[in-house]
């Protein structure tokens, strides 16, 4: 791995960790100050995860396929470079699409079946992970490869351990949701 790769993915884990402080801390504030009692019976991990899965993601699916759109007009439909390629406007859109209405709506409002949704990516999220670190371990990648799969394989395990807790699934049952 050269230096400049090093330093990008160093400062990407850097920004990361900060944009998740600043997240957690907006939360933790509108929890306090917030005339809604949805932000009080809503776990503050709830309204983590449904933020970021639900409103932030799908805005970055968004963003990249603007400026595909931009890039493809002024450099021509042929350019496919990084992610400003032809399958960035096939897949994220619609993508973006069903987890805003899963996640950033109906698990953000508590509803149940939002929270099978919530199960449901972090499940096939951690599948896909488990199966990409076996297939970095057996193909012999290097360690930066590996090291991000596992942790994108520990980031959604967490998830879903999460989600599968009493208090988080008691916070959606129908005795536990606002009305």
């Amino acid at each position: 791995m050269d230096k400049g790769f090093s330093v990008v993915i160093g400062m990407t884990i850097a920004y990361a960790v900060s944009f998740f402080g600043l997240l957690l801390a907006y939360i933790v504030y509108q929890r306090n100050h917030h005339y809604d009692d949805l932000w009080r019976k809503r776990p503050v991990g709830v309204s983590f995860f449904a933020a970021l899965y639900g409103y932030i993601l799908p805005v970055l699916f968004l963003i990249n396929c603007i400026l595909t759109l931009a890039i493809k007009f002024a450099k021509g439909w042929e350019f496919n470079s990084f992610v400003w390629n032809t399958q960035a406007l096939i897949w994220p859109v619609p993508v973006g699409i069903i987890l805003f209405w899963l996640l950033g709506r109906r698990f953000w409002r508590m509803d149940a079946g939002g929270y099978a949704a919530a199960l449901a990516v972090t499940a096939s999220a951690t599948a896909v992970m488990i199966y990409l670190v076996a297939y970095a371990v057996s193909a012999g990648h290097e360690l930066t490869r590996l090291g991000v799969f596992a942790t994108g394989l520990l980031w959604h395990l967490v998830w879903m351990i999460y989600l599968l807790g009493a208090k988080v699934r008691r916070s959606f049952s129908k005795q536990g949701a606002p009305a």
